[in-house]
C-alpha cells in the first residue's frame, strides 16, 4: 500500500491531485502484440512503457502523489524505484476497472481532490500534456477525457476522483461520455496528438516507431520503449528499415472542444 508517512504529510497540504496508472501483471501484458513479441518481449516492453507514462507524471508539480495500482510485484518494484507509490491490487478485483476503483478510493483517504488516470501504454506523454490536461480541469465537478484513435481512453481527469466510474476497456470513451451525461455532466475534450497512439497492436508499434511527424518522431525516439524495441530489432522485424515508413498523421496542435 501507500507509504503512511508520505501521506501524512501530503494531508498537511490540503487539495491535492493525483495520477493513477493502472497495470496489468507482466504475464497478462499486451496480449495483442504476441504476433510480433515474445512473452519476454512483450514484458520488456510493458515495463518500459510504465517508466515512460511515470516519468512525465512524476515531473508535473501539481500532482502531489502518483501511483500505480497492479498485482504484479515486478511492476510494483518499478513504480517505487522511479519514485512513484504502489498501491497492491486486491485479489478480488476481477478487471482494470475494479483495480482503479479500489486505488483511486485508497487516495481519497488522503485527501485526494482530484484523480488524473492515464493508462501505461501511451509512451509518447509529456509533461505539456499532463499540464494542458489540468488546466483544463473544471474547478467544480468535472471531467476531461483523451481519445486514443482506436476510440480508447488514453486520459481521464476527474474532480472530484468519484465523478464518474471508470469504465477503461473497448470503446471507452464513448463509454465515460455517457456516464459524465448520466450525472449532468459535460466532459471537456482534449485530442492530444500524442495521446491518440495508444499501444496495442504491431500496427501500433509501427506508428510508435516510424512517425512522420518530426516533433513526435524525436519524442518517441527519446522514449525507453523506443529504446527496447530497437534494442529487440523489431523496426527490422516489422518491416521498417527507415523512418520514411507510414505512421502518425501529421502533427496538429491539441484541440479542445465540449460534449
Amino acid at each position: 500500500m501507500v507509504r503512511r508517512a508520505h501521506h501524512e504529510r501530503l494531508k498537511r497540504m490540503g487539495p491535492m491531485i493525483a495520477a493513477l496508472v493502472p497495470a496489468k501483471r507482466l504475464s497478462q501484458a499486451k496480449g495483442r502484440l504476441a504476433a510480433v513479441l515474445s512473452d519476454e518481449e512483450r514484458r520488456r516492453l510493458a515495463l518500459a512503457m510504465l517508466a515512460d507514462v511515470l516519468a512525465p507524471l512524476l515531473a508535473v508539480p501539481r500532482i502531489q502523489t502518483t501511483a500505480v495500482v497492479s498485482s504484479d510485484p515486478q511492476v510494483l518494484a518499478l513504480a517505487r524505484s522511479l519514485g512513484a507509490e504502489a498501491i497492491v491490487e486486491p485479489p478480488p478485483a476481477r478487471d482494470v476497472n475494479a483495480a482503479l476503483t479500489f486505488a483511486a478510493r485508497a487516495l481519497a483517504r488522503w485527501g485526494i481532490e482530484a484523480l488524473l488516470v492515464v493508462p501505461m501504454d501511451v509512451p509518447l506523454l509529456a509533461a505539456a500534456d499532463v499540464e494542458a490536461i489540468l488546466d483544463a480541469l473544471p474547478f467544480g465537478r468535472g471531467v476531461v477525457l483523451c481519445p486514443s484513435r482506436a476510440g480508447g481512453t488514453s486520459a481521464l481527469a476527474l474532480r472530484p476522483p468519484d465523478a464518474v466510474p471508470f469504465r477503461f476497456g473497448p470503446e471507452s470513451f464513448a463509454a465515460h461520455c455517457y456516464e459524465a451525461a448520466l450525472r449532468g455532466l459535460s466532459p471537456t475534450v482534449l485530442r492530444i496528438e500524442s495521446l491518440m497512439l495508444d499501444i496495442d497492436s504491431p500496427a501500433d508499434l509501427a506508428n510508435l516507431l516510424a512517425s512522420p511527424c518530426p516533433e513526435l518522431a524525436e519524442r518517441a525516439h527519446d522514449t525507453r520503449s523506443h529504446r527496447a524495441l530497437r534494442d529487440m530489432g523489431i523496426p527490422e522485424r516489422l518491416g521498417l528499415p527507415s523512418s520514411e515508413a507510414k505512421g502518425l498523421p501529421p502533427p496538429a496542435r491539441a484541440a479542445r472542444d465540449r460534449l
